[in-house]
């Protein structure tokens, strides 16, 4: 309070009504703090002495005003450790928020700052930031510049995701993010799964550490001791067989990537999650064990490991499948991570799965972790739609017209022919789409055309007018993105 009021002093009335309260913080003399401008956010340094002179900005008196810049933040993350990302901790719910605007952090800390789980608030695969034209550093600043904002002091984490390359695991290391999630997925050889007994064994039979493998996996069953309805698993020759030539080479190349972020590390610690789920099959049981045993015989710690499920885990809208048989399976997979010492069961593409979220919540009991990322554009987009009716037509149309094109690297069953057409609809109707599981597909997979389409001049069709809008509806902007990702909490029990 006497900092927040040592700046109200300082600062001009008109700056004084923008100031966001919860930002205020004071290091000595030095009061800091985020406040609006006509079309932009600014850091301020009431009564600057020496902090203030580590960052870039211009004095106006006894007040100096400073650009939300890579550099600010970089410096802010030193001076507040609260804004800078942390490792996840153990045994806790954790809870990914993608953000591939870069403005949605105060809505999640709304979402989260009330409940028992840990939040990962800068997220992004490397596909998506290509497609957003955002880089690894401006994804973890948006983040730190949220968090300060809403004077968050909980700890949060980042998370590198998809990671495909140990280049770029290494370069997401050094600019602070602490959540890796190895997507192994080019290495595994899901064909495979359908190789006849002989030529599985075969296969075996030539694999260079067939005798440890025999010792470990045909000698005897593993035993559970779990309240599910694994009582134990097996190896046959074949079914060992094809566990090695579908997820051997994957093994290896997780083992490889960890081991050189453990060196690079410098023992900082990181939280590694194995992503074996982008694939066109479940993951069997057998197999989940396999790659989990296989990765602990070779020395990986690792922290979280993502199935692929049965059923779909579409973009953006809910579980597609056999609810029952979802369930079966899911808590044999929770089975298996807590025989290897209780390691998280990671659900990606968990935005909007709230069908399933109850059975997740009961059988992972307070240690899992879930993805969410499309669906905070989503209600973002649902703003545009609710305040700026001609500038979402524009939109839509856009997105029509490039839907083919951007959903070649997407599995969805989305029925255009089935989306209400747009001239149709009054404008108090629009944000109606966001409610339709085709139109949401729509807007979600074309997010990247979106935000990067030009005119002719070299100028963004529709990327700073969304952005302005979502400025000038920020505080229904939060407070609808907060409540969304709220109930996904409560519908997972947290």
């Amino acid at each position: 309070m006497k900092g927040s009021m040592k700046a109200r002093k300082t600062v001009s009335l008109k700056r004084r009504k923008g100031i966001y309260p919860d930002s205020v913080q004071s290091v000595g003399q030095e009061v800091f703090f985020i406040f609006r401008e006509t079309q932009q956010k600014k850091l301020g340094i009431a009564n600057p002495k020496n902090l203030s002179q580590r960052f870039e900005g211009v004095c106006e008196g006894e007040l100096k005003v400073c650009d939300l810049s890579s550099h600010n933040a970089a410096v802010l993350r030193e001076i507040f450790l609260w804004t800078a990302p942390t490792s996840i901790p153990k045994n806790c719910i954790s809870f990914g928020t993608g953000d591939r605007l870069g403005n949605a952090t105060p809505g999640h800390i709304l979402a989260v700052k009330s409940k028992r789980v840990f939040p990962v608030l800068a997220q992004q695969s490397v596909r998506e930031m290509t497609r957003t034209d955002r880089s690894p550093r401006q994804v973890i600043d948006a983040a730190t510049w949220g968090v300060f904002q809403t004077g968050y002091k909980r700890g949060f984490a980042a998370d590198a995701d998809h990671i495909k390359k140990i280049d770029d695991a290494v370069a997401f290391l050094k600019l602070g993010f602490t959540l890796f999630t190895i997507d192994s997925s080019e290495y595994i050889h899901p064909e495979n799964l359908h190789l006849s007994d002989h030529d599985a064994q075969n296969y075996f039979e030539n694999d260079p550490q067939r005798d440890i493998l025999k010792k470990i996996y045909l000698d005897q069953p593993m035993k559970f001791n779990d309240k599910s309805s694994l009582s134990q698993i097996g190896f046959s020759p074949a079914d060992l067989g094809r566990a090695v030539a579908i997820y051997g080479k994957s093994v290896e190349f997780v083992a490889s990537l960890y081991h050189v972020l453990r060196q690079e590390s410098v023992g900082k610690p990181f939280f590694l999650e194995v992503s074996i789920d982008e694939t066109s099959t479940s993951t069997l049981p057998r197999d989940h064990f396999f790659v989990a045993s296989e990765l602990n015989r070779r020395g990986v710690h690792f922290q979280s490991l993502a199935p692929r499920f049965v059923g779909e885990f579409q973009k953006g809208i809910d579980y597609i499948g056999d609810k029952k048989q979802f369930e079966n399976e899911f808590k044999v997979h929770v089975a298996i991570a807590r025989y290897f010492g209780n390691y998280k069961i990671s659900i990606h593409s968990g935005s909007d799965k709230f069908s399933i979220f109850r059975i997740i919540g009961k059988w992972a009991r307070k240690n899992f972790h879930l993805k969410t990322a499309g669906t905070s554009w989503l209600e973002a987009m649902r703003i545009v739609a609710q305040k700026e009716p001609d500038l979402y037509r524009s939109i839509h149309r856009f997105a029509l017209g490039v839907f083919e094109k951007d959903r070649q690297s997407y599995h969805v069953t989305t029925d255009l022919a089935a989306i209400h057409p747009i001239d149709t609809l009054p404008n108090n109707s629009l944000e109606n789409y966001f409610d339709d599981k085709n139109a949401r597909q729509l807007i979600h997979i074309t997010y990247g055309s979106i935000l990067t389409a030009k005119d002719g001049d070299g100028n963004y069709l529709f990327r700073d007018k969304i952005y302005r809008s979502l400025f000038n509806h920020e505080t229904r902007y939060y407070r609808q993105l907060g409540n969304h990702l709220r109930k996904h909490l409560l519908k997972l029990g947290v």
